[in-house]
């Protein structure tokens, strides 16, 4: 086959009948690109954690030594992998130093929300140090790990793109569009952002720390594709035990 013939089966694909059926609402886990074929959707009630590395541009000149770079990034990553899975969260995508995890089930937002505040400890009180202490370069350049992690919610259609051994799981939806949005925010010492949806349905032990003081400050307004959503944002963590 020719790249033209290909093209036209991908233009083809515009037309093709899908195959969807709705994820049930009190499973825990999600749906698995493997377990799919090219035209099955699934609709899920779900939140988003999408969970990006600060400034890695920064990193590769103050490391000077791309063996540097893949340690820190590897080492971040594996602690956001930990830190998802931890509450009952699956990762479905990596795009460079950022990866996206889902939570379906009961407590979704409150279990999508630990994982960000136990992170946002990891890398402040165990990573970053850890780095600095291994990479004299790093210290004396000032370059620090820093992040940020955006979680929303929304019901969402799952569809497995791409072809035979070169595919991935497409989430579509609110929800995972602005925790990826969010993300990409840098605010100071707030390294948490939580849509409004997401942030009703917490549990009231998340509202507030352990001296009373509100978690979350907000709500502030986030625009994203022509429409404005309501997020809440934190510089809080939950110390990793």
């Amino acid at each position: 086959m020719t790249l033209k013939d290909d093209i036209d089966g991908a233009v083809e694909d515009l037309t093709k009948v899908w195959s969807t059926t709705t994820w049930g609402a009190t499973r825990l886990e999600v749906p698995d690109p493997n377990d799919m074929g090219y035209s099955d959707g699934k609709k899920i009630s779900a939140t988003f954690l999408y969970s990006d590395m600060a400034d890695s541009s920064g990193l590769v000149a103050a490391a000077n030594d791309p063996e540097v770079v893949a340690s820190v990034i590897s080492s971040y990553l594996k602690a956001c992998v930990r830190a998802i899975r931890n509450e009952n969260g699956h990762i479905r995508s990596f795009d460079g130093d950022r990866v996206m995890g889902v939570f379906s089930g009961a407590s979704k937002a409150t279990r999508a929300a630990r994982a960000a505040l136990r992170l946002n400890y990891a890398v402040t009180n165990m990573l970053d140090p850890a780095i600095q202490a291994a990479f004299p370069s790093l210290k004396e350049a000032g370059w620090h790990l820093r992040h940020a992690s955006g979680i929303a919610s929304s019901d969402t259609l799952m569809v497995r793109a791409g072809i035979r051994n070169n595919s991935d799981l497409v989430s579509i939806g609110v929800g995972p569009n602005l925790a990826a949005k969010l993300s990409d925010e840098r605010d100071g010492d707030y390294r948490t952002l939580i849509g409004a949806g997401t942030h009703k349905d917490l549990d009231q032990a998340l509202y507030t720390d352990s001296k009373g003081a509100p978690v979350w400050l907000g709500p502030y307004d986030f625009k994203m594709g022509g429409g404005t959503y309501s997020y809440y944002k934190s510089r809080h963590h939950i110390e990793v035990k």
